[in-house]
Parts: C-alpha cells; sequence; structure tokens
C-alpha cells in the first residue's frame, strides 16, 4: 500500500529532477564559445607541442617509472628484511630458551662451579 508520505516523496522527487532538467542549459542549444577559453585552449596546444615541454614530458614520464621501479625494490627489501629479522628472533628465542632449560653453549663453564675449579687451577 501506498501512503501518502511515499507519494508525497515521489512527486517532489520528480519536480526536483524536472526542475533540475530544466535549469541546466543544452551544450547544443545555442551554445557560443568563449573566445578567450578557445584563445586558452589554442594558446595551451600549441605550448604542448614545443620541443622543450615535450621532453620535459618524456623525461617526467621515465622519471616516474623509475619511481615505480625504486618502490617495488624498496618493497622487495623490506620484505626480505622482515623475513630475515624474524629468522633472527625465532634462532635467538630458541637459543634462549634452550639456555633456559639448562643446555649451556660448550664454551661456558658448568653452572654452580666456581670459576677456578672450572679452569682447572690449583688453588
Amino acid at each position: 500500500m501506498i501512503t501518502t508520505k511515499q507519494s508525497l516523496a515521489a512527486v517532489l522527487l520528480a519536480l526536483g529532477l524536472h526542475a533540475q532538467l530544466t535549469a541546466a542549459p543544452a551544450k547544443d542549444e545555442g551554445h557560443t564559445p568563449d573566445p578567450e577559453h578557445a584563445r586558452l585552449v589554442a594558446a595551451r596546444k600549441a605550448t604542448h607541442e614545443l620541443p622543450e615541454v615535450l621532453s620535459a614530458e618524456q623525461q617526467s614520464k621515465a622519471d616516474r617509472a623509475m619511481t615505480h621501479k625504486a618502490l617495488a625494490e624498496y618493497k622487495a627489501a623490506r620484505k626480505k628484511s622482515t623475513a630475515s629479522e624474524e629468522a633472527y628472533r625465532k634462532a635467538f628465542d630458541a637459543g634462549l630458551a634452550g639456555r633456559r632449560r639448562g643446555r649451556d653453549h660448550p664454551g661456558q663453564r658448568a653452572r654452580g662451579v666456581p670459576r677456578a675449579h672450572a679452569e682447572g687451577s690449583s688453588r
């Protein structure tokens, strides 16, 4: 069932759209080109065809391509760095966990043994 509010909203929407369409001038109907705008467009096109401008544009494109390449290399290096850092952290944590369990490095003295006895001194 259509309510009064829905009907009113539909009518207002239709009128609003109709008002916008009638208020907007059509480009084909009596549109006179602005001579100042046409002059500026022609000047822009002529300037764009100058050799200095063309070479600057080509250099800009080359620089942008180099920037994209450098960015891709940077991202790859960051991924590699992150992977290396994760491997280091895993190895460090594993070594630390091993030391906590009592597995000392082979070059170290045993825990609880005084230094003089571990080194074999005769004092």
